[in-house]
């Protein structure tokens, strides 16, 4: 199983016009981005003054075939992938774009295999206040925020922050354990032999 951290930016207020879409992998040495193009002619005023300012354009800026058909052949290379994101139109928007958008049927056929992925939202107060504390841990990422790979990064570090402060936890928790086991038996010990 493969963790990857999932972004996007949309052009509307409901979330159903993709502008971007970021993965990064757990360990952090895998990531796809790409940009519609061209953009949604229509965006809220705060996408087109926040998020459109931030596109990479460039190579980057797929149109709708060539960004489906370069997702699907990112997440195929991986088995059983896991897709983390924090908001339900993140989720929706990445199936509609491994699903080949709006293409006629025929032209999305002949993209490749559609990769099985296991889609999910992780969706609470804390994770909002840990993304926060990110961006207030990182300045330099923070005058990128709302660009699809920070917010994307951004998803991964508390991942694993999290992560480590359980694992963290657990050890101290077992650790405690141990030593109190050692301690009931010494104690024992002592009864039985006196």
């Amino acid at each position: 199983m493969t963790r990857l951290f999932l972004d996007c930016e949309w052009a509307d207020n409901i979330g159903s016009e993709l502008v971007s879409l970021a993965l990064v992998s757990e360990d952090g040495q895998r990531r796809f981005y790409s940009e519609v193009s061209p953009l949604p002619k229509q965006p809220s005023d705060f996408v087109r003054t926040i998020v459109y300012p931030l596109l990479d354009h460039g190579f980057h800026a797929r149109q709708k075939i060539d960004f489906t058909r370069d997702l699907r052949a990112f997440l195929i290379r991986f088995d059983a992938p896991v897709v983390l994101f924090d908001h339900v139109a993140d989720g929706v928007l990445l199936d509609h774009a491994l699903t080949g958008f709006d293409l006629p049927a025929n032209v999305v056929s002949k993209l490749g295999t559609v990769p099985s992925v296991t889609a999910t939202l992780i969706q609470n107060e804390s994770v909002r206040d840990w993304i926060e504390h990110y961006f207030r841990e990182h300045p330099d990422q923070e005058r990128r925020r709302h660009h699809a790979s920070v917010d994307a990064e951004a998803l991964r570090w508390v991942f694993l922050t999290a992560l480590s402060r359980a694992l963290t936890a657990f050890r101290l928790l077992r650790h405690a354990q141990l030593r109190h086991t050692v301690v009931k038996e010494k104690h024992w010990a002592n009864h039985v032999l006196h």
